[in-house]
């Protein structure tokens, strides 16, 4: 019997192989494949493209999401992916206001607190904002 293998981990790393089984009592292994790495991976399809400008980037990323996790993926681009960057609520809304299109409407303070709730993004004091790792999880809503 001939079956299509796809497996997923955790990290999105995609395996796809093909393999013949065999009835449990043939000792034969010969007809087994070894899985490979699969050439077009949802995770390598989904990393973020951040030489993109600010406006290609929202309309590529964020613009049929929720309020919220499109704040965490304007931190997202503004801070260049970087992990542990900080900048500026004034420059995110700043930012936000002058795309209202892609954006979905007019900047709402709670969109950051709401990011700040999902663990997107931290906010340590008024003056800066900061992007965490689990802001790749806002994008899952696309």
């Amino acid at each position: 019997m001939k079956i299509h293998v796809v497996l997923t981990l955790e990290d999105g790393t995609t395996y796809r192989g093909d393999a013949d089984l065999a009835p449990a009592s043939s000792t034969s292994d010969s007809r087994i494949r070894h899985a490979k790495p699969a050439t077009n991976s949802k995770a390598a399809a989904d990393v973020p493209d951040f030489s993109l400008p600010v406006r290609a980037f929202v309309n590529r990323y964020a613009k049929p999401l929720s309020g919220p996790r499109k704040y965490a993926i304007l931190v997202a681009r503004l801070c260049v992916g970087n992990v542990g960057h900080s900048i500026s609520p004034r420059e995110v809304e700043r930012q936000w206001r002058s795309m209202t299109e892609p954006m979905g409407g007019d900047y709402n303070g709670a969109y950051a607190t709401r990011a700040k709730n999902e663990g997107w993004i931290d906010s340590p004091d008024r003056k800066s904002t900061v992007l965490l790792k689990d802001w790749v999880n806002a994008l899952e809503g696309r």
